[in-house]
């Protein structure tokens, strides 16, 4: 019997179902598709602004590796780094951390996103924001919002709409991607961000304990938002990791703060390495998790959730959490960049919030998935036998950005919660078709709702309040 490698590109797999291409042609169209992070010197100075490059650099190196470039002046290049100060570092040092040696952006810019007040090359893609207004569009139609440092997590969003936007357009499937402007609203998602509400208010509370259940793609995506959140003593925060697996090669691909030199340790351990190294304090649980897991006395009451089964999300009721914030995504070619938010307490019952799919529906992906591994030829381009390649098109497709966007929605509750702002119990929305989204609100959190839910202050040299 001949063997196969598992540790298909979770990203090449979107265009491997689509496109029925071999995985090492996938590899050099995602290779070649040059894309330059253009940075204004104004970045120097913005909070938001780094952050978004940042979160830009880390999802960006992921969907076409070796492919991206930055374009910065030697001012910002000396400019400090203001996300994450106690590292003493330069902002050009920690893109270069994540990116790794880069060629000099010169006349082979390919696809430009611009940051802040970077001169426009043709076709480029801009990313602005305001207060919790995330917005992406052509540098030509799109011009920059006021820029309000309200709430940073929008800097993560634009960042994943922007990636998002050139992905799409990458993988043929919107021929709208980059030509349209996408934006949200992070304090108010089912508003247009014309609407005067939905801009948001000056955050002055953030998380201070919480858990992070699952720490793969979604994981990755939630640690990485919060970490960028500014925190006057990041000393004073304690993240609670809870995950059992290993890393493997493709985990890489899609966590945002994985790198190579983690691969086959512990999530825990590899997360905890990178939040111990920006003086955050965590707690690891290795085990998983299911029906005997109860919150002890002095443990963090609120919980982000990126389990990838509604089986073990059926158990989180009864763990006696005090707030639960869920996100779920789609892991097929078709609907690998929906997503979906949930809260709990909810109005709805846990088996029908976190439902198994029905029986017929599992016999209809087990039959899709069969029909690819026989007849897809980039599978029969892997190798293998029938049993391998079967079990290779049942994996998810992932792709960064969806985790990030997923992430700064999840975490844009837990901060709305701490500022008595509105209250959703279910998001819904797809990057592909951002306009198209349901949201049901569950009316305006009280202090009653945060109750036993731990906080401190944000930095407020890093929060404009114009």
């Amino acid at each position: 019997m001949s063997t196969i490698d598992l540790n298909l590109s979770r990203i090449s797999k979107l265009i491997i179902d689509r496109d029925q291409a071999g995985p090492d042609a996938v590899l050099a169209r995602r290779q070649a598709f040059t894309v330059t992070l253009c940075c204004g010197d104004d970045v120097a100075d913005s909070y938001t602004l780094q952050l978004a490059v940042l979160t830009a650099a880390s999802i960006a190196c992921r969907c076409f590796p070796g492919a991206v470039r930055v374009a910065h002046s030697a001012a910002l290049a000396e400019a400090p780094l203001l996300v994450w100060p106690w590292l003493h570092r330069k902002f050009s040092q920690a893109l270069a951390e994540i990116l790794g040696p880069t060629a000099p952006a010169g006349y082979d810019v390919g696809h430009a996103i611009i940051f802040g007040n970077a001169a426009v090359p043709k076709r480029a893609l801009r990313v602005t924001f305001d207060g919790w207004i995330a917005k992406v569009g052509p540098s030509d139609a799109v011009e920059r919002l006021p820029e309000r440092e309200y709430f940073a997590a929008t800097g993560v969003l634009a960042a994943s709409l922007a990636l998002s936007e050139l992905f799409v357009a990458f993988a043929g499937i919107s021929l709208q991607a980059t030509r349209r402007t996408v934006a949200l609203s992070l304090w108010r998602p089912e508003l247009d961000i014309g609407d005067p509400d939905a801009l948001g208010i000056p955050v002055e509370y953030l998380p201070r304990d919480l858990w992070v259940l699952g720490l793969g793609h979604l994981g990755n995506a939630y640690l990485w938002t919060l970490a960028g959140l500014p925190y006057s003593d990041p000393k004073e925060v304690e993240f609670a990791l809870l995950d059992f697996d290993v890393i493997e090669k493709e985990n890489i691909e899609t966590g945002v703060i994985f790198t190579t030199e983690y691969e086959n340790r512990f999530k825990t351990r590899a997360c905890d390495a990178w939040l111990t190294r920006r003086q955050f304090r965590t707690r690891l649980v290795e085990r998983r998790f299911d029906t005997t897991f109860r919150l002890q006395a002095k443990e963090p009451a609120l919980a982000l959730c990126g389990f990838d089964s509604n089986s073990a999300r059926r158990d989180l009721p009864q763990a006696n959490f005090r707030r639960v914030v869920d996100a779920g995504l789609g892991g097929m070619a078709n609907n690998f960049d929906t997503i979906s938010l949930h809260t709990w307490p909810n109005p709805r019952p846990p088996d029908e919030l976190w439902p198994d799919p029905s029986p017929d529906d599992v016999a209809e992906l087990a039959a899709y998935h069969e029909r690819m591994a026989q007849e897809n030829p980039g599978y029969r381009e892997l190798g293998g036998d029938d049993c391998g390649r079967r079990d290779l098109a049942g994996k998810s497709v992932a792709v960064p950005f969806v985790g990030t966007s997923a992430a700064s929605l999840a975490i844009a509750e837990t901060v709305r919660l701490l500022h008595d702002g509105p209250s959703y119990f279910d998001i819904r929305l797809g990057l592909g078709d951002p306009g198209k989204r349901s949201v049901r609100r569950q009316g305006t959190y009280t202090a009653a709702d945060a109750a036993g839910i731990t906080y401190t202050r944000a930095d407020e040299r890093r929060i404009a309040r114009i």
